[in-house]
């Protein structure tokens, strides 16, 4: 009884530093985007945080956020801008995950059930890294796999597509 308390108590630890470190890295990449963010981007924000957060994804999005990270220090190689799934979300645009051109664009939170739901993201890399980042991941210990003979990583809740931008 007192060892299964104890690890629901290391648990429950472990997932708030996981939120905590996901907010903080998203206020400092929108800090870091907008500089001092208007009132209606700090409430886009903190509404997709709390869905996150609900949806129990802010460690499947700490590891991506971690493996863009990981191929821009190998490579100095980012996502294709305006391509792919997370294109549409602040906290993605923050973490470094998703990118566009135009910022201002947003004006509504990003609809992570939705997402969710799709179950298969997208990242697109160009056409001529894309295979050479497959590799590394799986030579860095990320859990890859193919679906319809593209590659994925597969995370706790959902699987991130490593696609080539044409």
């Amino acid at each position: 009884m007192k060892n299964r308390h104890l690890q629901n108590r290391s648990n429950a630890i472990k997932q708030k530093a996981l939120i905590e470190s996901l907010i903080f890295q998203t206020n400092w990449g929108i800090k870091r985007i907008y500089g001092s963010p208007e009132d209606s981007i700090t409430e886009m924000v903190k509404t997709e945080l709390d869905c996150i957060v609900e949806l129990n994804l802010f460690e499947d999005l700490l590891m991506i956020k971690k493996f863009v990270d990981d191929v821009k220090s190998a490579f100095s190689i980012e996502p294709v801008a305006e391509r792919g799934d997370f294109c549409n979300s602040l906290v993605a645009l923050a973490l470094g995950i998703g990118r566009i051109n135009i910022i201002t664009e947003l004006n509504a939170p990003a609809d992570w059930q939705r997402l969710v739901e799709k179950k298969i993201l997208g990242i697109y890399y160009t056409n001529d890294i894309r295979n050479t980042i497959v590799d590394y991941a799986k030579q860095n210990a990320y859990n890859i796999s193919t679906y319809l003979g593209k590659p994925i990583i597969k995370l706790n809740k959902i699987f991130v597509m490593l696609d080539r931008a044409k």
